[in-house]
């Protein structure tokens, strides 16, 4: 099978969920908890590991949730991302941006109370 049917979309594959979430930018984001750790004076352990993870769910959780509310106008100038063209439905950006951003609440309490208000 090529992909969707036209007018279902579908679950998405792993590449296009790779390409919603820009799984490729990720590397950048851990050094913003680390350098946050070196500036604080301490050296990174597990509440610093958890603000990681935390740190990596909320930005994924903002990549879908940004494809999810520019949907309409991703179909006009970049119809082949995944939500329009249908490689991803839009319930379940909508979906994963809610779950993703649990986790990285839940990841942020375990690091501690000012990761949890940072995030």
């Amino acid at each position: 099978m090529s992909g969707p049917e036209p007018g279902r979309p579908s679950g998405g594959g792993i590449r296009a969920w790779a390409e919603l979430l820009r799984v490729s930018a990720l590397f950048s984001v851990p050094g913003d908890a680390l350098a946050g750790a070196a500036a604080a004076g301490r050296r990174p352990g597990r509440g610093t590991m958890y603000a990681v993870g935390a740190s990596l769910c909320l930005y994924e959780a903002g990549m879908a949730l940004n494809d999810w509310a520019d949907r309409a106008e991703d179909a006009v100038d970049r119809p082949h991302r995944p939500l329009p063209s249908g490689r991803i439905a839009p319930a379940a950006a909508l979906g994963a941006a809610g779950l993703l951003t649990a986790a990285g609440l839940a990841l942020a309490s375990r690091a501690g109370r000012p990761a949890l208000t940072a995030a």
